[in-house]
């Protein structure tokens, strides 16, 4: 007799059943009831809900610290403050999880490699804040690696009305060529050392620019409006320069000065002070606007 055939258990009634009893039909019922079933069954393996915790590092210089009107801010010798758009960030995305290792002063290879000396001792590596379940990093860096208020002195004039003609200097020209040629492979090389630690995170490479318009302001921008309008073009090469690094190493780039026009140093509703600040804000860094706006790009750059 076949395990097909194999007489049944006795029936409800205490009788024995007559006869062998047939399971090829439920069997086959079976079975194409599982694989009915299983379809509905993938999706929602393959669909699993991805962790919605946002675990946030912020790396960088001074863009990313805030106004250092809070005094306090100088305990850690990096001056970073609760009005910065990283803590606004934080906030906005109730992140699970927040840490700024910005730092006043900061170049490419504080992220990566050299401790940063600071008038409250030293900071290690802003890299090693970095944990493989990191989500989200947001990165400031660049302009004090090319020291770009340097490049712009030559554009200054020491009273209103005057022209300095830094646009047609060729030594101007030149050493912004330089910086700028130098500034991309540690930008690239410094997002590379960024993925390589934190592989889960997105990655957002924050834009500089904004502080100059297409016109000067004496003493707030002290430039000729030609002069002010070069140094909005080089900001604009440096952006590029930026976007390459980001694109290169699968981060995303964040436009300031795109949507910060109409919002410069000269400007009523200014996202940025200028060399002459108007307020606690340090000279050529975010305003409190600025901080609350620049937050707002990087949120809207998000995945």
């Amino acid at each position: 007799m076949s395990d097909d055939e194999k007489p049944a258990g006795p029936a409800r009634s205490g009788r024995p059943r007559s006869g062998p009893v047939k399971r090829g039909l439920p069997s086959a019922v079976v079975a194409c009831a599982v694989a009915l079933t299983l379809p509905w069954l993938q999706p929602a393996v393959a669909d699993a809900a991805p962790d919605p915790a946002v675990r946030y590092v912020a790396l960088g210089d001074s863009r990313a610290t805030g106004s250092p009107q809070d005094l306090l801010s100088i305990r850690n010798g990096c001056f970073r403050t609760s009005d910065a758009y990283p803590q606004i960030v934080a906030d906005t995305l109730s992140a699970e999880s927040y840490v700024s290792r910005a730092c006043a002063g900061a170049k490419t290879e504080n992220i990566t490699t050299t401790t940063q000396f600071t008038v409250t001792g030293p900071q290690p590596p802003q890299i090693g804040a970095l944990q493989p379940d990191t989500t989200l990093v947001t990165v400031s860096i660049g302009g004090n690696d090319i020291a770009w208020s340097s490049l712009v002195e030559p554009c200054y004039t020491p009273a209103p009305g005057f022209d300095a003609k830094c646009r047609s200097d060729a030594t101007t020209a030149r050493r912004m060529n330089d910086a700028l040629t130098a500034l991309g492979p540690k930008v690239s090389a410094t997002l590379a050392a960024i993925a390589a630690k934190a592989p889960a995170a997105t990655v957002l490479l924050v834009g500089h620019g904004g502080i100059f318009g297409d016109r000067g302001c004496w003493p707030y921008i002290p430039a000729s409006d030609a002069d002010a309008a070069f140094v909005v073009q080089f900001f604009a090469r440096m952006n590029a320069v930026l976007a390459d690094a980001a694109r290169a190493n699968g981060a995303r780039f964040v436009d300031v000065a795109a949507a910060a026009v109409g919002h410069d140093a000269c400007a009523g509703r200014r996202w940025f002070e200028g060399l002459v600040p108007r307020s606690f804000t340090m000279p050529l860094h975010p305003t409190h606007e600025g901080h609350r706006a620049m937050a707002s790009l990087i949120v809207a750059a998000l995945p």
